[in-house]
């Protein structure tokens, strides 16, 4: 019994890890059974938009290539979903919504890249134009192909090899691929490839002038199509050949299958717009609804929000108002201390000019007394030089006692400004004072108090004075005024 109670143990713990092992088995069947499920559901859609791609009903294509790509991503197989991105990306391209296709090319090409699948990491670098890079992953597409010995895929790889050289010019390499490629589509009597591979022969031949080769290859290429029963693949081919009878200058023939294209385009273009219309409208009649519940709802808040606003706005003109009547009362109480302030200026200024008119008529009778003093004819020059002095006394305040100053000067100094106007030196009013006063022997200061004015601008006027005489051969002001008292 002790010994069976030692092994008991050890038997529970074996017994454990059996059914563990169980269930991770059973855990791994069931997941491999989903994907496998999701594998097969994602194939079936993606074969229902082949089929539709084919009859070019586009829009019905990406509803299938869609469902199929949602299934296929939640299984996380990156080559199915490289290749579902890239089919995705030719259905936008055809539905003419260039920037869902540019994304699914970029995404699948991503794919392809990090995968190593060669042929089709090629094809999308040739949709997108990259030549150099489309031509070197191609050629390992080539490569792979023909070693695990894949037909279809490597008439594929040819033929978007000849694409390549096409699309960069070099017709002569194009061709030789397309041929390339025809062959290995007719070892497994690939249909469809080989009406493409005609087409493609077609376009190379017509470019380079040989009309009998493209019409052959053109029609050819439509007589297979019709077998495929595609209507895309029949439209391409008609296209095909009435682009070349219009090349080579034959309008009735390039108008009769140009008629048959058009009747093909526009079957396509009804089928596809009337489900993308259906569509519009029913999103159409969603966003309408939206927007009138939303229209409702805004008109509530409108409602609610009225009163205040009314109130807001009533607030706000009340406010303006109450600024605008203090604004104009400061105004007006501004304007009355402006007012008295000139008021009480003016009044000074009045007293200032009474006072100055009373010493300009005391002045002005002690000016007459001295020169009528100056004229009489016994008088010595120490008289004058003192009666010149009682005249400097005098203040020049005014243009009316300048000129009553200039008067009495010239009296004492008839040739002074005569002899000024013939130096022909352009004086103004001002430096004829300063000159004036010069005579008198007057320094800045005295100058200044005669004149009514500043230091500094006696100074100034002095400056441009003597200037102006440099300029006319005077080195100062004493050499002009000994020229004039010569």
């Amino acid at each position: 019994m002790l010994k069976m109670n030692k092994v008991n143990p050890i038997l529970f713990l074996f017994l454990i890890f059996l059914f563990a092992v169980s269930c991770n088995e059973k855990g791994a069947k069931s997941d491999a059974s989903k994907n496998h499920s999701a594998k097969d559901e994602s194939g079936n859609f993606r074969k229902l938009g082949d089929e539709q791609w084919h009859l070019g009903n586009y829009q019905e294509a990406l509803n299938y290539f869609t469902k199929a790509y949602k299934k296929v991503k939640a299984s996380g197989d990156e080559k199915e979903t490289a290749t579902l991105l890239n089919n995705l990306g030719l259905v936008h391209w055809r539905l003419e919504n260039n920037t869902a296709a540019l994304e699914c090319y970029t995404e699948s090409a991503a794919l392809a890249e990090k995968n190593g699948m060669q042929r089709l990491l090629g094809l999308i670098l040739k949709e997108q134009r990259n030549f150099e890079e489309a031509f070197i992953q191609n050629n390992e597409a080539i490569r792979l192909f023909k070693e695990i010995n894949k037909p279809h895929d490597l008439a594929t790889a040819y033929n978007n090899q000849g694409q390549i050289y096409r699309y960069s010019g070099a017709y002569d390499e194009a061709l030789k691929f397309y041929l390339l490629s025809l062959e290995q589509c007719e070892k497994i009597n690939d249909l469809e490839g080989k009406a493409v591979a005609y087409q493609n022969l077609s376009t190379v031949y017509a470019k380079q002038g040989k009309k009998e080769k493209a019409l052959d290859a053109a029609r050819k290429c439509l007589k297979i199509s019709y077998k495929t029963k595609s209507k895309v693949r029949i439209n391409e081919g008609l296209y095909e050949l009435s682009h070349n009878f219009d090349r080579f200058k034959m309008p009735d023939s390039a108008l009769y299958y140009f008629k048959k294209h058009n009747e093909i385009e526009k079957s396509l273009m009804k089928a596809n717009q009337s489900k993308i219309l259906s569509q519009f409208q029913a999103n159409l009649g969603i966003e309408v609804k939206n927007l009138r519940i939303k229209n409702l709802q805004n008109e509530k808040e409108i409602a609610n929000d009225r009163f205040m606003f009314v109130g807001a706005c009533v607030m706000i003109a009340l406010l303006v108002s109450a600024f605008c009547i203090y604004r104009y009362l400061s105004i007006i109480k501004f304007r009355k201390k402006q007012l008295e302030a000139e008021l009480e200026t003016s009044k000074q200024i009045i007293q200032i000019k009474e006072d100055d008119l009373r010493t300009y008529i005391i002045d002005l009778t002690d000016k007459n007394n001295i020169i009528s003093k100056l004229q009489e004819p016994d008088k010595e020059p120490r008289d004058i030089e003192d009666e010149v002095n009682e005249l400097l006394e005098q203040k020049i305040f005014t243009d009316d006692g300048w000129d009553k100053f200039k008067k009495r000067f010239s009296e004492i100094y008839p040739d002074f400004f005569k002899r000024i106007k013939q130096s022909n030196i352009p004086v103004t009013e001002a430096e004829i004072r300063i000159l004036v006063l010069m005579t008198l022997k007057l320094n800045g200061n005295e100058m200044a108090n005669s004149l009514g004015i500043s230091p500094q601008s006696v100074r100034a006027c002095k400056m441009r004075l003597k200037k102006k005489l440099q300029v006319n051969d005077y080195e100062s002001v004493e050499n002009y005024l000994d020229y004039i008292f010569s």
